[in-house]
C-alpha cells in the first residue's frame, strides 16, 4: 500500500511542482485508478456518497485515490463493501437527494464530485459562501441548520470566472435533479476532453513556471471575489477526469431514476440510538403500511384508501355508521421534531408528540428519539361526515390509536417497499417543483421563486410572496378524475384540466396526467394540483390559477 497525502487536511496541491503537467498525468493514470491501495469496488454496486476534498488523496507517484469508503452504499451488484447501514454525508458537498435522506444513487456522486472539484478550484464548496462567513447566523446550531437547508434545497453558486473551464460541466453535475445530471461515464468523458484541450487554452500565466501573486498583486485583487488559480484548474482538470472513472455507473432505468428495488438504506443490526432509516427510499415505500384497519375495530368498520393525496400520504375511513365517518390520514414528513415539544408517550424508540391542531381536527407527530433519517410522520383525524358524541377528544382517541399502531410498526425498522413498484409513467418518479420555472412563477405578483419550501421526494413546492399574501403550491394529487360541476374544464397542452374556486380565498387547478386502475378497480387519476391562495378576488386567484397550470401542463407534455 503506498503512501497517500490527504485525510483530514484535504488534498494537498499547492507543494506538487509543474502543476499542468501533474494535472495531464493523473488524468492519463485514470484507468489505474484504486481505493486506498486496494481492489476496485464493484462498480455496478456501490454509490460512494461522501466524496469531498477531504476523502481525496494523492500518493507519490500522482495517483488520485479515495481515503474512505465507510460510507459507500449498495445498490446492486454481486458484491459489497459494508452491510447497508445509515449512509452519511457532508453537507456543504452533498447532493440534495442525499440531505433529504432519499437512497443514494449514482448521480449523487456526481453531485458531491462537482462540489468536490468547486472547492479545490475556489477554496468553497458552491453553496453560496462558506458556513459562519459574512451573513451567516450568529449561533453555531442556526448555522449548521442552514447548512442543512441549502443542502436539502440543492442551493448551489457556480462562478463562470472562478472555475474557468470547468463552468459547463459543473453547472450540469451540479442540477438538483438527479435525472437531469450526466451520468458518470459522460463526465469523465467531458473532464478528459477540457483537460485534453490543453493547459495553454487557460490563457497568459497559466503555466507551471508561472510566479505566483505576489504582495502587491494579493493587495490589488478585489475584495469578495475569488481569484481564478489557473494551474490548480489545470491540476484539477486531470484529477477530475480521474475520479469520476471511479464513480459508480449503476443501471438507473431509461429515465435516470432510481430503481424502484432500491434499498432501504437501514441496517437491521444497528444498536438502539444508532442513526436508522425510518422511511427509507419514499419512492419505494409503502406509506399504507402504517395504516391498520384492524387497530380500529372499536371505533367503526375502517378501510383503506390507497387512492388519494399525494404519494407521500395513505388514508384510512372509519364509519361510525352509514352517516357518519371518520377520516384518518398518515403522511411521511421532512424535518425535525419541534425542540419545544416532548413526547406525550413513547413505543420503542418512535416518540408519538401533539401538534398544533385546529377545533374540528386532532394531529400527532411520530418521531424517532435520539439520531435518524430526518423523516417523520404526520398523523390526522378530522370528520370526514357527520359528527360524533364527544366530538375533538373522540377524533383524538382515534388518532392516539392510530398513531401507536403505526409507531409500532416504525419500531420495527423501516416501511416495508411497494409491490408492485409504482409504475415507470407514474407522477411518483417525477419532479413537481421543477413543473414550474421562475418565468412561470413571476405571473404570481412578488413570488420568492428562488426560496420553495420543498416537500418529501420533490413531490410538492411550495412558494411565498410578500404581495396580499399570496401563497403558491403544486403538488402531485390522486384521486377520482375531478368532474366540472364547482369549476371550469379546459384542456392544456393535452391534458384535462379543472379549475375551481375554494372557499373564497383560494383556487386549485387540477391537470389530469394519466388515469389507472385504482383500488377496487375503480378508476383513479393523477393529477398536478396547483393551489393559489391570498387577499385577491376568487377570480383573480383562478386567472393565477389557470396561468400556471397551462405553464406545468406544458412542462409535462415535455417530459
Amino acid at each position: 500500500m503506498g503512501a497517500v497525502r490527504g485525510g483530514p487536511g484535504g488534498l494537498v496541491l499547492a507543494a506538487v511542482g509543474h502543476l499542468p503537467q501533474f494535472g495531464a498525468r493523473i488524468a492519463g493514470a485514470a484507468r489505474r485508478h484504486t481505493v486506498d491501495g486496494g481492489p476496485e469496488p464493484d462498480r455496478a454496486a456501490v454509490v460512494l456518497c461522501d466524496v469531498k476534498p477531504a476523502n481525496i488523496g494523492l500518493t507519490r507517484r500522482g495517483t488520485a485515490k479515495l481515503l474512505d469508503f465507510g460510507a459507500a452504499y449498495r445498490v446492486g451488484g454481486t458484491d459489497t463493501i459494508t452491510v447497508n447501514g445509515p449512509f452519511s454525508f457532508t453537507p456543504d458537498f452533498a447532493a440534495p437527494e442525499l440531505a433529504r435522506g432519499n437512497v443514494p444513487r449514482p448521480a449523487s456522486d456526481v453531485f458531491c464530485l462537482a462540489a468536490t472539484l468547486h472547492a479545490l478550484v475556489t477554496g468553497a464548496p458552491p453553496r453560496g459562501g462558506e458556513p459562519g462567513g459574512a451573513g451567516a447566523p450568529g449561533r453555531t446550531g442556526d448555522a449548521e441548520r442552514l447548512r442543512h437547508w441549502r443542502a436539502e434545497q440543492g442551493v448551489v453558486e457556480v462562478d463562470a470566472d472562478a472555475v474557468g473551464p470547468l463552468h459547463p460541466v459543473l453547472t450540469e453535475m451540479l442540477r438538483r435533479d438527479p435525472g437531469q445530471r450526466p451520468g458518470a461515464a459522460e463526465v469523465k468523458r467531458r473532464l478528459e476532453a477540457v483537460a485534453g484541450s490543453g493547459v495553454d487554452s487557460l490563457g497568459p500565466g497559466s503555466g507551471a513556471d508561472a510566479p505566483g501573486p505576489g504582495p502587491d498583486t494579493a493587495r490589488d485583487q478585489p475584495a469578495g471575489r475569488r481569484r481564478w488559480r489557473r494551474p490548480l484548474v489545470a491540476t484539477v482538470l486531470g484529477l477530475s477526469a480521474a475520479l469520476a472513472l471511479g464513480l459508480v455507473v449503476a443501471d438507473q432505468g431509461d429515465d435516470g431514476k432510481a430503481s424502484p428495488q432500491s434499498g432501504s438504506g437501514l441496517d437491521k443490526n444497528a444498536s438502539d440510538g444508532a442513526s436508522r432509516a425510518l422511511i427509507g427510499d419514499p419512492h419505494t415505500a409503502d406509506v399504507c403500511e402504517l395504516a391498520d384497519p384492524a387497530a380500529l375495530d372499536r371505533f367503526g368498520t375502517a378501510e383503506l384508501d390507497v387512492d388519494y393525496g399525494n404519494f407521500d400520504r395513505c388514508d384510512m375511513l372509519v364509519h361510525v355508521d352509514d352517516k357518519t365517518r371518520i377520516d384518518v390520514s398518515f403522511r411521511v414528513r421532512r424535518g425535525a421534531p419541534p425542540e419545544s415539544s416532548e413526547p406525550a408517550t413513547t413505543v420503542g424508540r418512535i416518540g408519538i408528540r401533539e401538534e398544533e391542531s385546529e377545533s374540528d381536527e386532532c394531529r400527532l407527530l411520530l418521531a424517532p428519539e435520539g439520531e435518524s433519517d430526518g423523516s417523520l410522520v404526520g398523523v390526522r383525524v378530522n370528520m370526514g361526515e357527520g359528527s360524533v358524541a364527544g366530538g375533538t377528544a373522540v377524533l383524538c382517541a382515534v388518532a392516539q390509536q392510530a398513531a401507536r399502531s403505526a409507531a409500532e410498526d416504525l419500531d420495527r425498522g423501516p416501511l416495508p417497499r411497494r409491490s408492485p413498484a409504482y409504475p415507470r409513467a407514474s407522477l411518483a418518479w417525477a419532479n413537481a417543483c421543477e413543473l414550474l420555472d421562475a418565468k412561470a412563477l413571476s405571473v404570481v405578483p412578488g413570488i420568492k421563486a428562488d426560496v420553495p419550501e420543498v416537500g418529501v421526494a420533490d413531490w410538492s413546492c411550495e412558494w411565498t410572496s410578500d404581495v396580499d399574501d399570496l401563497d403558491t403550491e403544486i403538488t402531485f394529487f390522486r384521486d377520482q378524475p375531478r368532474s366540472a360541476e364547482n369549476g371550469t374544464t379546459r384542456t392544456l397542452s393535452g391534458y384535462r384540466t379543472v379549475v375551481e374556486p375554494d372557499d373564497g380565498d383560494t383556487c386549485t387547478a387540477f391537470v389530469e396526467y394519466r388515469r389507472y386502475s385504482g383500488q377496487d378497480s375503480e378508476t383513479a387519476a393523477e393529477m398536478v394540483r396547483l393551489d393559489i391562495s391570498g387577499r385577491r378576488a376568487p377570480d383573480r386567484l383562478c386567472e393565477l390559477a389557470s396561468g400556471l397550470a397551462t405553464s406545468s401542463a406544458a412542462a409535462l407534455r415535455a417530459r
